[in-house]
């Protein structure tokens, strides 16, 4: 189901306790030379549409937050972001009015990398205050890492930010929007072996050339459509298991 295209007698009749709310949340930022400003955003709609296609009656989808925390992009012009503090509000407080509804099961299905500080946050800030509910947040394509894997071809470098990943679902989804003309491998990585241990935050523009984060060279439709489907196939698992109590 999709909440914006209900009403409120509708929603009111809702067997709320047997739903999981679906909430997903994404990002407006520079995805390269070669994708668009809404790559993330439109891949989070896509992956929404499928899971509400597979179980209809047992999801309440609202659509997708396009805002999202893109500081590090932001010297890539036009790229569009929230401050953390801001950003963590909007979650907090959109879950609120979903538990306000009547729904105690809500899932943030999150599709972009740097939401994921901000999304922690609020799921603490959201047991603070609500502490009877069942929350949980989840980035759509660590849901299906093991499968990911074993589609990708570019080698452990080669997804990460606009690379081989999201390259091929764009191809899938808005095959328009992906210019032809595609960067090679792109992202600094740190030489010393403590560099994954050690925590740092830095922009985009400081950690590669153009704004990519892998090697969009090896992106294909037919790889990004055995992806979409393989993090759909994931997120059913999900919403089974929260709706039965395994989660």
């Amino acid at each position: 189901m999709k909440l914006g295209e209900m009403t409120w007698p509708e929603v009111k009749q809702l067997d709320k306790d047997a739903l999981v709310a679906v909430y997903p949340i994404a990002s407006f930022e520079q995805h390269g030379p070669h994708l668009p400003f809404l790559t993330d955003t439109m891949e989070t709609d896509e992956i929404v549409r499928r899971l509400e296609g597979r179980i209809p009656d047992d999801v309440v989808c609202l659509p997708t937050q396009w805002l999202g925390y893109s500081y590090h992009h932001i010297r890539f012009g036009g790229s569009v972001t929230a401050t953390s503090e801001t950003h963590i509000n909007v979650i907090y407080e959109t879950v609120g009015c979903l538990i306000s509804a009547g729904f105690s099961q809500v899932l943030i299905l999150n599709g972009h990398g740097g939401n994921e500080a901000d999304m922690a946050v609020a799921l603490q800030k959201i047991k603070e205050t609500h502490d009877d509910t069942r929350v949980f947040g989840a980035s759509h394509w660590r849901i299906a890492g093991q499968e990911l894997d074993e589609i990708k071809e570019a080698g452990p470098l080669g997804s990460g930010h606009a690379g081989e990943m999201e390259t091929s679902m764009m191809l899938v989804i808005r095959p328009d929007l992906v210019k032809a003309d595609r960067p090679g491998l792109d992202g600094i990585h740190p030489e010393s072996r403590h560099g994954g241990l050690v925590a740092q935050f830095q922009r985009m523009d400081e950690r590669t050339r153009v704004g990519v984060h892998g090697d969009p060279s090896f992106g294909t439709a037919e790889k990004g459509e055995q992806m979409l489907e393989a993090v759909v196939d994931g997120l059913v698992e999900v919403v089974s298991d929260i709706r039965n109590g395994r989660l």
